[in-house]
């Protein structure tokens, strides 16, 4: 007999994200502290005020109610408001910037609700043996578990689910039609040309992860003719350009 724990995943915040939020606290608490103590409990207050945030955003996030839970007859989740989602009435799974969110009714044909619950920069990781688990899979998971015909089909893939990632890597080649479609739109967005986005970046890291969890190999990739032009452009004419007008200045206004 199996035990309980067995037939269901709970997905929960990373212990990089826990570990991010008591850091970024402590230096919070710990710059308050001083602003107090040099300019008074007014400019400390502002620091004080901001740690409050912080830290209950931070609980809502990190706590066991936020964790996402998967069983053979219903997903679980929600940041603020906890949502219980049966199988058979569970609509559309996508993402959003930083969260996980599906469609659900109360009752067949009843009125339709969102579930967000938060994924954050971090992912999450599985509670019983601390895989990382990017957002991609654990879609592809409650996608495959909502379309599964029986709960005895779903308790088979969560005990799959619940596995190691392959630690061999497969050739994007060697995968199925579906799985090469998959990865070549993934490798499409990982490739992706884009300046300061801190969510573009954090966003190919989940590709990335996702395809270590899949163990799936990324293809090296080999520069575009145009973006070898800006680069030969940036380094021989761009950065010398700005360098010589910076000591043009300098020795025609400030060294004469």
């Amino acid at each position: 007999m199996r035990k309980p724990g067995t037939e269901k995943i709970v997905l929960q915040a990373s212990g990089q994200g826990k570990t991010w939020l008591g850091c970024s606290s402590l230096v919070i608490f710990v710059l308050g502290v001083g602003l107090t103590m040099v300019y008074g409990i007014g400019s400390g207050a502002y620091c004080f005020l901001l740690l409050i945030v912080v830290v209950v955003f931070g609980l809502m996030n990190n706590s066991k109610e936020s964790n996402i839970v998967l069983t053979d007859s219903y997903v679980s989740g929600g940041t603020v408001f906890r949502k219980v989602t049966q199988w058979d009435r569970l609509g559309r799974v996508w993402m959003g910037q930083y969260d996980l969110l599906w469609k659900g009714r109360n009752a067949k044909g009843g009125k339709p609700y969102t579930c967000k619950t938060a994924y954050g920069p971090f992912g999450r990781e599985c509670q019983h043996n601390q895989r990382h688990v990017s957002i991609d899979l654990a879609i592809e998971w409650i996608e495959a578990l909502r379309d599964a015909s029986s709960e005895t089909e779903r308790r088979e893939l969560i005990r799959k689910f619940r596995g190691s990632a392959p630690r061999s890597l497969s050739a994007i080649d060697s995968l199925s039609p579906e799985e090469q479609a998959k990865a070549n739109k993934l490798l499409k967005e990982l490739n992706s040309f884009s300046i300061g986005s801190r969510y573009r970046k954090e966003r190919k890291m989940e590709i990335r992860q996702y395809f270590a969890n899949k163990g799936w190999e990324i293809p090296p990739t080999t520069p575009s003719a145009l973006m070898e032009v800006f680069f030969y452009f940036y380094v021989f004419i761009l950065i010398p350009g700005c360098l010589f007008v910076i000591f043009y200045i300098l020795f025609k206004y400030c060294l004469a």
